[in-house]
Order: structure tokens, then C-alpha cells, then sequence
């Protein structure tokens, strides 16, 4: 774009020093130019990496699949978690755009993805479409995963005259997905196949291999999501699973993530959490839950660290408001310690549910440097939060745990629109191998990869762990002292499924909410979610969300089969194939 209006600049000049026929051959140059930017394949791919990570990254603010993972509540909504699914969207929505049509910003992702692969295929860039290919099939398991069977074969034919596409079976779309991921794979490993110039490739920088990994990582997770359907279905993907475990043409290192990393100049190109344009809510409003905070305390977990910041105006022993700055990761925190004398007596308590979903008062920890909001219902005057110094009205609580200065910088390597990492992979893989999928390497040699990978990405160094980390520049750890503390390390029993589960959750902390999501409603781990989400709130724990009004308004016949294939009815409790 940039050299766009720099070359519209340059005919606009030239044009007050040339002849009639120079003007109309600058205009025809301009014209032809204009042409060819807005058509040539690789400019729309890099709309369509953008456009897709982006949204798709934008789940780390989602309300309803953070609350749904038990991973944060919001001030100032009192809501049910549940409530969240029982209402209807006018349209396909990934995350908030209308991934299918509309003309807003970053809207149709599926429709741009199409021209990708028109244009380059008419051009002989068969990279290109190997790409959008992949990215698709990022969109396409997002919206499966979160409505059930759905348009894809058919989906952005309008041009030809399909204006009411089928919703194909959520079978058939996997079925899809596999297929063209790997063609992509195939595509990408001819060393012939033209496309993906580095410019353009805001995601890979032109890197086919890294591709070729983020494909098949792709396609691991979702093998792994429907393996069981498929196996009730009578097809088993093990053997697919096995020929990508054992290549190790997967993502197995922080450099092979696919994440986009946010330039931060203006605030649409910023990280969704800043604080330096807009009203800050975003920031402060999420609080995590106590059941995320107490773990992570129980495991000393460095992660904690980086991500969150200690209270900021806990209730206190001390008999007079005192006044302390730390340093934390090389951030500074003012904490304002409030004597719990000046506070009434009520303030102390307030009600929460114990692991069974049972309601139990949660005192409140004086001093407490790490603390979450016991349930989701007017967290911002929970323990006599509401109106104190320095916070940002109702929308926050500052005597709860809230996000580090970390997250509310405008753009840093650590803060990207994430779409897979490696630890995933890892993870993915220690599950497959212990549940007997794969016969590639060991469950516990995957799985302490993948919390190594997770401290990684977050710059946590291994090493000599100091006392405490009150005081630090960067977060140290021990790495192989963590693997063996009790609740992480493995034994090799049943139980080591719940371990992985609950480092996998801990892992896709703030990257990825959209996978917590389906790994809870696919596994049912870690366990303590089913049993304190649901109780919150009157309704059964939504396992997806209903389809669009437009649909049923439009698409009537097609949106009529659909909701057969769920049972008759198109509600938050309905199980799609992949859970059934």
C-alpha cells in the first residue's frame, strides 16, 4: 500500500509537466498498476494472514470461551457463563467478523481465500494456493468446531450462482480439511511449486518448510479432535497420525509458531490488550479465576510471572495503608496495602464453589500477591473492590490478580495473533502416544517438551531458579525441577492424561482460548471445569453456539437438515459429531 500512494503521488507531480498524451500514458500506467496490485495473488495473501490471524488470535479477549475454560471472569457483567451461548448471532461469525461475506474491515476471510486460490492458480503459483489451503482450514475447523456441520464445499459460490450452500457434515469437512491439507504438504514439497515470495509472506517470510510443519501440526489437531468419531465411524486415522509423528515434519520449536506479531503503530494494528489508545477495559475488566490462580500458586508456575501482576490494592495486616513498589519481570508494581480494619466485615468473604461445584465461602488471603475471583458475578465489588485509587471504575478490581505491564504494551514478540505453536503440537502428541495412536517417540519425552516450549515462547530462562521473583529482571526457572514436581510429573498411569491436559491448558493461557474451549467439550479435562463452570449459571454447559439468524431466515432448507443432523434441535447443548 505504501507503494501505492507513494507511485499515485508521482503521477499527481508529473502531471502538471507533461503533455496530453504523456498524461493519459501515466494515467493507463496508473490504472494498470492499480490493476494489478489489487488482483496479483500475493497481495491478497497477505490480507488473508493478517485477516486470519488476527481474528483468530482476537479469542485471547473472548469473554464467553474464556469463562467457558474457567480461565477469566468479567467485571461489570454479572453474567452466567452459559448465558453466553443461549443468544443467536445474525451471521457466520469468526470470532466477530462475517467470515463467509460482508464488506467491513476483515470480514470474508473465506471469500478473499478463494481469490488467493483463483488468481494464483491462473498465475501458476501453486505455493499460494498450497497457503490459503492451510489458512481455510484454519477458518474451516474454527467454525465446525463451533457451530457443528456447516458450508464449506459450497461456501463463497455466489459468483456463480450458489447462493444457498449445503451444510456439509461435519465428517465430510474434516474429511475435506485432511485432504487439502495434504495437498498443501505435496504442493509445497515440489521444489518446482512457484509463490510465497517473502514480502508477501507475512507469516513464514517465503519459508516453504515451515509451511509444510504448520500443515501437517494442523492436521495432527485435528486428527487428534475427531479421532474417536472417526473411530466409532469406522475409520481409524491412526496410521495418518503415525506417518506425521514419525516424520517430525511438524512444529517442534518456538521458531516454527504460527503467530503474527503486531507492528503497534496505530491502534487497529496493536496488541488487543494495549493500553495506550482507548478506554482500557480490555485490560482490566478479565480477571482470572481462582481455580487458574491456585494452580498455577500450587505449581509455583514461572508463567505466572509473566503474565499476570500481583494484586495492586490487597487487604492487608499491616494497621495502616503502606504503600510498596516491586519489580516483577523487569515491570514495576505500586501496591497499595489496604488494613482490612478499614474494611467491613463483609468485604472479607465472598461466595465461591470448591473443585465439586459446591457453594463455599472463599475468605480472602491478607497481602495476597496472587489471588482470582472466586465466580463470575460482580467481580468488580467483590472483597470491597469497587472505587478504589487507580482503578478503572467498573470495569476492574484491584484486589484481584490482574494482567502484567507486559500485556498492555502495544506490540512485543512475546504478544502475537496466534493461530498454532509448537508446544500444542507436543502436547497433542504426548496425549496420541499415551492413549496408543502413535508409536513415535515417549509419552513423557513429548510432554516436557511441550512445557518447555510453552516457557519459551514466554522468554522464561532455564536455569538456576532464584528464591523469589520479586525483584527480577526476567523470569528464571529450573526447568527439570518443575517436570518433577508432584502434579506434573508423570507416573505412567491414567493419570497422566489429566496431567497433560492441565499443562496443555495452562500452555494455551492467553494464546489460544478457542482450543481450550474444544479440548475441554472433546475431553472433559481438566475435570474441575465441568464440575464449576455449569454450576455458576442455570443452564448445561454449552457445547456450541446456535446457528446464525440468516441462516434460518435464508438458507431455511439447508439450515433444516442441518439442525436434524444435531437431534431436532439447534441449541448450546446439542453434541456435535466430534463429541458424540
Amino acid at each position: 500500500m505504501i507503494k501505492l500512494i507513494k507511485y499515485v503521488t508521482l503521477c499527481s507531480t508529473l502531471a502538471f509537466a507533461t503533455s496530453c498524451g504523456d498524461q493519459l500514458r501515466l494515467e493507463e500506467r496508473e490504472a494498470s498498476f492499480n490493476k494489478d496490485y489489487f488482483t496479483y495473488s500475493r497481495y491478497q495473501l497477505t490480507t488473508s494472514i493478517v485477516s486470519v490471524a488476527k481474528i483468530y488470535g482476537k479469542a485471547a479477549t473472548d469473554a464467553p470461551r474464556g469463562q467457558a475454560a474457567m480461565y477469566f471472569m468479567d467485571c461489570y457483567s454479572g453474567d452466567q457463563i452459559p448465558a453466553f451461548y443461549t443468544k443467536t448471532d445474525p451471521n457466520w461469525l469468526y470470532q466477530d467478523k462475517n467470515v463467509y461475506a460482508g464488506s467491513g474491515d476483515e470480514d470474508g476471510q473465506l471469500r478473499t481465500l478463494e481469490a488467493v486460490k483463483k488468481l494464483a492458480t491462473t498465475e501458476g503459483n501453486m505455493a499460494n494456493v498450497a497457503a490459503a489451503d492451510i489458512l481455510k482450514c484454519v477458518v474451516g475447523a474454527y467454525l465446525t468446531e463451533k457451530y457443528g456441520d456447516i458450508p464449506f464445499t459450497e461456501a463463497v459460490q455466489g459468483r456463480t450462482g450458489d447462493l444457498f450452500p449445503k451444510f456439509d457434515s461435519q465428517k465430510m469437512v474434516y474429511e475435506t480439511m485432511f485432504a487439502m491439507l495434504s495437498n498443501a504438504v505435496a504442493i509445497l514439497s515440489d521444489a518446482n511449486s512457484k509463490g510465497l515470495p517473502a514480502e508477501s509472506d507475512v507469516l513464514f517470510k517465503g519459508d516453504k518448510t515451515k509451511w509444510i510443519k504448520f500443515a501437517n501440526s494442523l492436521k495432527f489437531r485435528l486428527m487428534v479432535h475427531s479421532y474417536d468419531a472417526f473411530k466409532k465411524a469406522g475409520k481409524d486415522l491412526a496410521a495418518d497420525m503415525q506417518a506425521i509423528a514419525g516424520s517430525t515434519n511438524y512444529m517442534s520449536a518456538v521458531a516454527d509458531n504460527a503467530g503474527l506479531t503486531f507492528p503497534g503503530t496505530v491502534e487497529k494494528d496493536a496488541w488487543y490488550m494495549q493500553r495506550t489508545w482507548g478506554t482500557g477495559n480490555t485490560f482490566t475488566e478479565q480477571k482470572p479465576s481462582k481455580y487458574l490462580i491456585d494452580q498455577m500458586v500450587a505449581f509455583d508456575d514461572p508463567r505466572m510471572y509473566v503474565i499476570f501482576a500481583p494484586v495492586l490494592s490487597p487487604l492487608s495486616s499491616k494497621p495502616a495503608k503502606v504503600d510498596e513498589v516491586v519489580k516483577i519481570n523487569g515491570f514495576s508494581y505500586t501496591i497499595n496495602h489496604y488494613p482490612a480494619t478499614a474494611a467491613e466485615a463483609a468485604a472479607l468473604t465472598a461466595a465461591g464453589r470448591d473443585l465439586n461445584g459446591n457453594v463455599t465461602s472463599v475468605p480472602y488471603v491478607l497481602d495476597a500477591k496472587w489471588f482470582g475471583t472466586p465466580n463470575p458475578t460482580n467481580v468488580q465489588a467483590q472483597y470491597g473492590g469497587t472505587g478504589l485509587t487507580g482503578s478503572n471504575g467498573f470495569y476492574d478490581n484491584r484486589r484481584l490478580t490482574g494482567f502484567s505491564t507486559l500485556l498492555a504494551k502495544v506490540a512485543d514478540p512475546r504478544l502475537k495473533a496466534v493461530l498454532m505453536e509448537a508446544d500444542e503440537m507436543a502436547f497433542l502428541l504426548a496425549e496420541a502416544r499415551q492413549k496408543g495412536w502413535i508409536s513415535a517417540g515417549t509419552v513423557k519425552g513429548h510432554y516436557e517438551n511441550g512445557i518447555k516450549l510453552s516457557f519459551q515462547r514466554w522468554q522464561i530462562e532455564d536455569g538456576t531458579k532464584p528464591a523469589t521473583h520479586i525483584g527480577s529482571d526476567k523470569i528464571v526457572d529450573d526447568f527439570t525441577a518443575y517436570y518433577a514436581k508432584p502434579g506434573v510429573a508423570l507416573d505412567g498411569t491414567a493419570a497422566d492424561l489429566d496431567k497433560i491436559a492441565t499443562q496443555k491448558w495452562l500452555s494455551m493461557l492467553i494464546t489460544n482460548q478457542n482450543e481450550a474451549y474444544t479440548d475441554y467439550r472433546r475431553t472433559g479435562k481438566p475435570a474441575f471445569i465441568g464440575k464449576i463452570a455449569p454450576s455458576f449459571g442455570s443452564y448445561t454447559y454449552p457445547q456450541r453456539y446456535m446457528y446464525p439468524l440468516d441462516e434460518a431466515s435464508n438458507n431455511k432448507e439447508n439450515y433444516n437438515a442441518a439442525v436434524s443432523a444435531l437431534g431436532g434441535k439447534d441449541i448450546a447443548s446439542a453434541k456435535m459429531w466430534i463429541l458424540n
